[in-house]
């Protein structure tokens, strides 16, 4: 009995677009353009312009409605709701600050105010006419 060496060279792994997907097969890897994409855009980073746009949007739709934005007081995320009109609620996540989502409603002339409880994180925003 003896060992055979290989005749050929293996394959390395190859990384694909977006650092998202590693081949591990031997066999070449057909990723869909649209698929490549999605990943691209999922890894760009949101700029502050883009968040101001999708809160603009997010309240044009609803103006006269009650908004609630709550956030942790030192964190970078915050979210914003309102009623959808179908009994339910439609919220809009984001990678901005309570205080900058604050200031921004502040921009589109809504006047904010905070609850009674200390302790509460959220605070509501509505239209001033």
């Amino acid at each position: 009995m003896g060992w055979f060496g290989r005749t050929e060279k293996p394959q390395e792994t190859t990384i694909l677009p977006g650092d998202q997907i590693h081949q591990k097969s031997h066999q070449p890897l057909q990723i869909v353009p649209e698929l490549v994409q999605t990943i691209e855009t999922l890894n760009e980073p949101v700029t502050l312009h883009q968040h101001s746009q999708d809160i603009e949007g997010f309240v044009n739709e609803r103006p006269a409605n009650t908004f609630i934005i709550d956030g942790d007081k030192d964190g970078s995320q915050s979210i914003i709701c309102t009623d959808n009109g179908n009994g339910g609620k439609t919220c809009l996540k984001l990678g901005l600050s309570s205080i900058q989502l604050f200031k921004k409603m502040q921009s589109l002339e809504y006047f904010c105010s905070l609850p009674d409880d200390i302790n509460a994180t959220y605070f509501e925003c509505r239209k001033i006419t």
